[in-house]
């Protein structure tokens, strides 16, 4: 089992992770937005977990959300800006890259979780609608 540490650095957040009733909010305030305000964020979802990417500035600041942002060095580890793994990230990365397939990859703690960020969506309204849907 991986353990965590609190981080001692600021770091500043490039995304968000919601679950539950955060991950319906966080579609909503996107869902109230025009285009041009979703433009540059890019969504990646499971059916109990969403995790936007984008600018700090463009990100919706909810209720219950988490924030992540790549690790120092290792850009396709994407890490939660609070905590950092205890073991080095480069080392976590390759492994979890070689299990995977995955070039970039966010490493969760609670849910533990590891997913694939490759695939990630541009955010448009019909992909909003179809997460509602589909998380709901």
């Amino acid at each position: 089992m991986l353990s965590w540490r609190t981080r001692t650095d600021s770091v500043e957040p490039a995304g968000l992770v919601a679950t539950g009733p955060a991950l319906h909010a966080v579609l909503r305030a996107l869902r109230g937005r025009e285009a041009a305000g979703l433009q540059g964020l890019t969504l990646a979802a499971t059916r109990d977990l969403l995790v936007l990417l984008g600018p700090a500035a463009s990100l919706p600041w909810t209720d219950g959300v988490a924030y992540c942002a790549p690790a120092h060095g290792v850009p396709g580890l994407w890490l939660p800006t609070r905590l950092a793994p205890a073991a080095p990230a480069e080392l976590l990365h390759a492994a979890l890259q070689r299990r995977s397939g995955h070039a970039a990859l966010l490493l969760w703690p609670q849910p533990a979780m590891v997913l694939g960020l490759d695939g990630a969506q541009p955010v448009q309204p019909a992909l909003l609608d179809w997460l509602e849907g589909a998380t709901a």
